[in-house]
């Protein structure tokens, strides 16, 4: 039997995990006075030169509430002067327009932490990333390390065309960029459901690198939302299980950046949990897939991306349940702001 549909769920669930349009109005807000103020300062303006977002927001793969807006500046500055020079620098301009602005634990950015003290409630946080141009090159640029003392090359702006130009590729030029939310939101609520009740557990790997993953392993001839996720799934799969043996964490290629990988920082257990949940969730895709029951299917990926019940519910009682999958669901659900993890076994620690 071919994969079912659903057409209706998954359009149901990209609206789910859009940001909420509050956040997006509060990330735009934040990102122009960064630059307006860099470019005009009496003493950083020598260094400023260019200015452009970055991350998920700017690749438009962001899901649930904006947290933070990274935004690049580029500068005038030597690549065999100190990176911690230039952090300084920047920390201390950024220090005459906001309040909360802090190098910290940052290895390659400046942290503010209260953009738009205006505004009750923001938890948004800025990331301000000086860089340098290399010369002669197609927009690669040179960022800090502080804990390295060096520079690192990243391709910034070959990231967005990357992510641009597979979305393009992808079904109706319109399903790579879903479908990479979608994953990210799969990791999201699966590494909260399972996390180890470990006080010092951090989801890894990152949203970064599950987008990465998304991007090299997904088969763009398929068309549905579920043969794109089962593609992912069993390629990944397919590359990840030799850590199995050899207890060597993948690397996944930097696609802006020939002969360079992403960085993680994830540790053998980490990826051990992030394979365990893989694979787990590749057997419940499949099954959903091949289900000759559009409740079951359906109870199915709301346990993988965990929408609740209420799509499943509206199915019970119905004569048929192999509708058409253009038709709407008869009640539409709520999706929870964040994934809700359970509680803390009693006893435990």
């Amino acid at each position: 039997m071919s994969a079912m549909k659903l057409n209706w769920y998954f359009d149901e669930l990209k609206s789910a995990i859009e940001p909420d349009p509050q956040y997006m109005i509060n990330a735009q807000k934040a990102d122009d006075p960064v630059r307006e103020h860099l470019r005009d300062h009496e003493s950083f303006s020598r260094r400023y030169l260019d200015s452009f977002l970055y991350g998920s927001y700017a690749r438009n793969t962001s899901v649930g509430n904006i947290k933070d807006v990274d935004i690049v500046i580029v500068c005038d500055f030597s690549r065999y002067s100190s990176p911690l020079t230039l952090l300084t620098e920047l920390r201390d301009s950024l220090c005459h327009l906001y309040d909360d602005v802090d190098l910290g634990d940052q290895r390659r950015s400046i942290r503010v932490d209260r953009p738009l003290p205006d505004v009750p409630d923001s938890e948004l946080t800025l990331d301000v990333i000086p860089a340098i141009r290399e010369d002669g090159s197609d927009g690669k640029l040179w960022v800090p390390d502080r804990d390295k003392r060096e520079w690192t090359v990243s391709h910034p702006r070959g990231h967005m065309n990357y992510t641009t130009a597979l979305n393009a590729a992808s079904h109706q030029s319109r399903s790579f960029v879903p479908l990479a939310k979608m994953l990210k939101w799969w990791w999201k609520h699966q590494s909260e459901v399972k996390r180890p009740w470990v006080e010092s557990f951090r989801r890894k790997p990152k949203g970064f690198w599950i987008e990465t993953m998304a991007g090299q392993f997904v088969d763009l001839s398929k068309e549905s939302y579920p043969d794109l996720i089962i593609s992912v799934l069993e390629n990944a799969h397919a590359e990840f299980a030799k850590f199995r043996s050899t207890r060597r964490i993948p690397e996944l290629k930097d696609p802006a950046l020939e002969g360079k990988t992403i960085k993680t920082s994830i540790t053998e257990d980490e990826f051990d949990f992030f394979l365990d949940t893989l694979e787990e969730s590749l057997e419940m895709a499949r099954e959903a897939a091949s289900s000759t029951s559009e409740e079951r299917a359906v109870d199915i990926w709301n346990s993988l991306f965990g929408q609740g019940t209420e799509m499943s519910k509206s199915l019970k009682g119905e004569g048929d349940l192999l509708r058409p999958a253009v038709a709407p669901p008869s009640t539409p659900f709520t999706f929870p702001s964040a994934p809700i993890a359970p509680k803390k076994p009693v006893g435990f620690g």
